[in-house]
């Protein structure tokens, strides 16, 4: 269950500030009248294309990519502290 905990919050909270960084990424771009396209590879997070005086912001699967791959290394550092933790407790450091 503990684990399922910091899987669950570690996700939404990269998922958050991935999602926040991307859209104020997105607001500079439009703002200055700039194309932008941000990929981790071949996964896009976002994008940004100005066409025929049209702006089109998209945002890509990267982002729940980033979202997961945070929520795993959230699960993996508490298993870490909980394991560094347990072994204070009973005497073994």
């Amino acid at each position: 269950m503990r684990s399922l905990k910091a899987l669950l919050l570690g996700t939404f909270a990269i998922g958050l500030v991935a999602y926040t960084a991307a859209a104020a990424l997105a607001v500079a771009a439009q703002a200055g009248d700039r194309s932008v396209d941000l990929a981790l590879g071949p996964v896009g997070i976002v994008s940004v294309v100005e066409r025929a005086g049209a702006t089109t912001t998209t945002f890509g699967p990267g982002l729940l990519l980033l979202a997961v791959a945070g929520g795993l290394a959230n699960v993996g550092v508490a298993a870490l502290i909980r394991r560094r933790a347990d072994r204070r407790a009973h005497g073994v450091d």
